[in-house]
């Protein structure tokens, strides 16, 4: 769909950042889909990703958010949307999904959530 579809992994600390950049339908899940399913080994503290660039997102695109929550949540490893732009926010909204996953306004704001978070998943309150 997009020439300028990207998804950049890099590391903060132990903490994975994904950064995705775009236009996403289900031509292009995969791309997304195969970082999110790296090893989420002992090294790997949580995962955030960067949503801030996402133009279009499809049903496919929240589908592997969904998928990829779900496999982060059995591994007890923390999984944070950052910065979701306009477009993503409102696909979690229409579809009543936003409430799923955990949500912060900036990449910082999510590492701070990671960081906060115990080992079962959950927010340390």
């Amino acid at each position: 769909m997009s020439e300028d579809l990207e998804v950049t992994v890099t590391s903060v600390d132990d903490v994975r950042v994904l950064r995705v950049c775009g236009e996403f339908d289900a031509d292009e899940a995969e791309t997304l889909a195969q970082p999110l399913a790296a090893p989420l080994d002992g090294t790997v503290l949580g995962v955030v990703v960067d949503l801030s660039r996402v133009t279009f997102a499809d049903s496919s695109f929240l589908h592997t958010l969904i998928e990829a929550h779900r496999r982060h949540l059995a591994a007890g490893v923390p999984f944070v949307l950052a910065e979701p732009h306009f477009t993503v926010r409102r696909l979690l909204d229409l579809t009543d999904t936003a409430r799923f996953f955990t949500v912060a306004p900036t990449t910082t704001a999510a590492l701070e959530k990671v960081r906060g978070t115990c080992s079962d998943g959950h927010h340390v309150r």
